[in-house]
């Protein structure tokens, strides 16, 4: 499938390409190619991220997001990628995500500012006695009591 880009997103491309020229730092570059993504200069460069408002571009404007298509999160994916940017995919896509379709007001209070901020991160684990973290594995269920 061929995806054309509009001017607006081409410029999307070129303002992020030059954005992240300038927050992926040797040092970024040293610590991701240690695996230390919660290195010193990689926290500092999430932080700056969350600054600029470049963390949660297809949140709702109303939660601090930049209300992009997917389309443009998409092309903010890729530059990201390009350049290994630190960027805390988890915490913003995976539980911002979430909290804004499911989480209750005070959760979204309480959490996505610090997400939009680069400053709340997230890990989830998983494990069970006889599936360890293999999630195909695993045997717990929810069962609706009541």
């Amino acid at each position: 499938m061929l995806l054309t880009l509009t001017p607006e997103q081409e410029a999307l491309r070129a303002e992020l390409r030059e954005y992240f020229a300038d927050v992926v730092t040797p040092e970024v570059e040293e610590e991701m190619s240690r695996g230390e993504m919660g290195g010193p200069a990689c926290l500092e460069a999430v932080r700056r991220m969350g600054k600029d408002n470049w963390l949660a571009v297809s949140w709702p404007t109303e939660f601090g997001g930049r209300n992009l298509s997917l389309k443009e999160q998409l092309i903010f994916f890729e530059e990201a990628h390009r350049v290994d940017a630190p960027v805390p995919f988890l915490s913003v896509n995976t539980v911002g995500q979430t909290i804004l379709e499911f989480g209750t007001d005070e959760q979204k209070q309480w959490l996505l500012p610090g997400i939009l901020r680069g400053e709340t991160h997230f890990a989830i684990g998983y494990t069970e006695p006889n599936s360890g973290t293999d999630l195909a594995s695993l045997e717990t269920r929810a069962v609706r009591d009541g």
